[in-house]
Parts: structure tokens; C-alpha cells; sequence
């Protein structure tokens, strides 16, 4: 996954990839470092990573878990809901699912990441550590204005 960037790059151009949003590098905020580093003043000489492990002690495989929040107006998010996204060409058959942060746990039942990213997300909230949504909404996709626009002149052509 990585191909040279940096964790927080790489996950960047995962989100634009499966989720048809722009996303920087720097919009992204790890919830793994924030919640270890916060309580942990011997997170910097411990030899770990910033992340959560799937199997501590079996592998040295981690996960670091990043937050991306975006405030989207309900057409852009109607016209994600149901998109095949991810690269066919290598084996990605992913198709977007929108649900209210209050039912992510029940979705994301089966999948350890999601429940961690969850807690993680929860947790800070609640003490305060993780920042509001913007207040900015996000710029919709040219396709979504293209469209609009000839909605548009579809219905004054019919009057």
C-alpha cells in the first residue's frame, strides 16, 4: 500500500481512490498516535509503532488509524451512495456505503479495523481530543454541477 509515500500519503490517496472525496495529507489525523501519545509518556522509547496491532506478540503487523471528516451537502452524498469505486484492474470490487455515525458500529460489525476506529474515535471525542467537523462543505465533483446544469436546462426547455 505504501509504493514509497508515507502512511498518512499513501492513506490520503486510498480515501480519493474509494470514496470519490479530495483528500489531503494533511486533513488526516491519527488517532492511533493521538490516543497512545496523550497517555503514554513512554510511547516515544517503546520500539512500537503509533498504531493498533491485530495480533500483538504473533506479528509485527500494525494498523495506524486515521480520521478524515468532511462536511458534504446531501446531493454529493446521494451521489456517492451505492458508487463502485477502488481499481478493478487489481482486484478491488469496493462498493461505498454511507450510514450515520450512530449505526458504523452495526455495519462495521465483522470488521476488527472498523470497531477499533470506532472506539479510538469515540474515545477522544468524548475527552475532547479530536476536532469539530468544518464548517466549510466540501466542493461537489464537476459531474455532479455538469449534471445540475443540464437538469437545468432540460426544465427550461420544457417551459
Amino acid at each position: 500500500m505504501l509504493d514509497g509515500n508515507s502512511f498518512k500519503g499513501a492513506a490520503a490517496a486510498e480515501l480519493q481512490e474509494e470514496s470519490h472525496l479530495t483528500v489531503k495529507e494533511n486533513e488526516l489525523i491519527n488517532l492511533s498516535e493521538l490516543a497512545i501519545n496523550s497517555h503514554d509518556s513512554t510511547a516515544n522509547t517503546e520500539l512500537l509503532q503509533s498504531a493498533i496491532y491485530p495480533s500483538p506478540g504473533a506479528c509485527d503487523e500494525f494498523i495506524p488509524v486515521f480520521l478524515c471528516q468532511k462536511r458534504l451537502t446531501r446531493r454529493h452524498m446521494e451521489w456517492l451512495k451505492g458508487k463502485a469505486t477502488g481499481l478493478r484492474d487489481e482486484g478491488e470490487n469496493i462498493t461505498l456505503k454511507l450510514v450515520p455515525l450512530s449505526r458504523a458500529w452495526r455495519e462495521g460489525a465483522r470488521d476488527g479495523k472498523t470497531l477499533a476506529a470506532l472506539a479510538l474515535y469515540q474515545g477522544l471525542k468524548g475527552e475532547g481530543m479530536c476536532p469539530d467537523v468544518p464548517r466549510e462543505t466540501e466542493e461537489e465533483p464537476e459531474e455532479i454541477r455538469r449534471q445540475e446544469g443540464e437538469e437545468g436546462a432540460r426544465k427550461r426547455a420544457r417551459h
